[in-house]
């Protein structure tokens, strides 16, 4: 009697992993992984790319896209890098995105912008910010983190990473 309950336990127990298993989304390094964290897999390099510089015109506009692209980033980023050794990738931030690196709304996205300095003090990522989009939201060039690298315009300079020889992706 006590064999027949132990074998019933063990499966349902199998069972019941069984189903979780596939109900459950997958997990790959503690992260979920998302229809967006597959589109941005792409743009981030993986390991051992032949190009040594890339830049990434990114296209995302909330902090959850953000932060898939920067888990994305710290998944290849294996090691920190040294000095004269180029980022993973460049980002050139200039769309509704750059509010959330402005000093007056850090309490709200704190988060995020310190998984931004992270990766940008590991040399995962070189992170520029358009003055053009400060400006048009009312951010002035103190009111972000230092670790920000401003630039007047950020498609023109894309452009220009791109003509310095800059992979685009």
């Amino acid at each position: 009697m006590v064999w027949r309950n132990l074998i019933i336990l063990v499966l349902a127990l199998a069972l019941l992993w069984l189903v979780a298993d596939r109900m459950l989304p997958e997990r790959e390094s503690g992260h979920v992984t998302t229809d967006m964290q597959a589109t941005l897999e792409p743009i981030v390099p993986l390991p051992g790319s032949p190009a040594d510089k890339q830049v990434a015109d990114i296209n995302v506009h909330t902090v959850d896209e953000l932060e898939i692209l920067f888990a994305r980033i710290e998944q290849l980023l294996q090691r920190p890098h040294v000095d004269g050794e180029p980022p993973l990738i460049s980002l050139i931030l200039h769309g509704p995105e750059v509010e959330f690196f402005a000093l007056e709304n850090y309490d709200r996205y704190k988060t995020l912008v310190d998984h931004a300095a992270r990766l940008s003090a590991l040399g995962g990522v070189d992170i520029s910010i358009c003055q053009t989009q400060m400006r048009s939201r009312g951010i002035e060039s103190g009111q972000v983190p230092g670790f920000l690298k401003q630039v007047p315009f950020g498609p023109g300079e894309v452009k220009r990473l791109v003509d310095e020889g800059y992979v685009y992706m």
